[in-house]
């Protein structure tokens, strides 16, 4: 049986480190009894943290277990506070709003997250926002509200790549990403970007 309740105390002190307090509701923290919803558990060497959007939409985030809570905070949470809890901050999220077909989007972006064992972190594609943009310019959206996850491990092999939008994984975008300039100097490392889309 998996226990969600081991890392309440962790998660419950990101929430009131940032003046907000959760609630309990089964195994799921939250916010004035309203989603998101949030609950987190390990899994030998992997922290899975879940977001529950609403009741059908779940979105699921795997961290390597020595910085994942870390992760977590710095990249998925400042989007949460952002989008849903009154705490946008600038220097953690960037906002943007796009025009599609079917009308404007707000973008909510993340920090791109580097983890590398230890120098400095390695420099981005140049071209990484401007393609994962242009796919959200295109991309089939329905409903108001959109999660995008992007991870990338970087080895002497190049990149493998997993962007998944509200979960479900997007073959062309992975392949426009993949075969951007990664750069790989002797060290492996790993960059994680959080995405929210709503209607502007």
């Amino acid at each position: 049986m998996t226990d969600f309740h081991a890392l309440h105390p962790a998660l419950t002190a990101l929430f009131t480190a940032h003046r907000l307090v959760p609630e309990t509701r089964r195994d799921w923290l939250l916010l004035d009894d309203a989603f998101p919803a949030v609950r987190a558990h390990v899994s030998g060497r992997l922290l899975t943290v879940e977001i529950a959007l609403d009741t059908h939409k779940v979105i699921t985030e795997l961290y390597p277990l020595d910085a994942g809570l870390d992760l977590f905070r710095d990249g998925s949470f400042p989007v949460l506070r952002s989008v849903f809890w009154q705490g946008h901050d600038p220097d953690s999220v960037l906002t943007q709003v796009i025009r599609r077909i079917d009308g404007p989007w707000r973008l909510f972006i993340g920090r791109y997250l580097r983890h590398v064992a230890s120098g400095e972190r390695p420099p981005l594609p140049y071209s990484l926002f401007e393609t994962v943009q242009a796919f959200l310019h295109d991309a089939p959206l329905s409903g108001d509200l959109h999660w995008l996850s992007t991870g990338v491990a970087v080895d002497a092999d190049g990149p493998a790549v997993d962007i998944r939008l509200d979960g479900t994984r997007q073959p062309a975008l992975e392949g426009a990403v993949s075969a951007l300039d990664w750069v790989h100097d002797g060290r492996d490392y790993t960059v994680r970007n959080t995405l929210v889309l709503t209607r502007a």
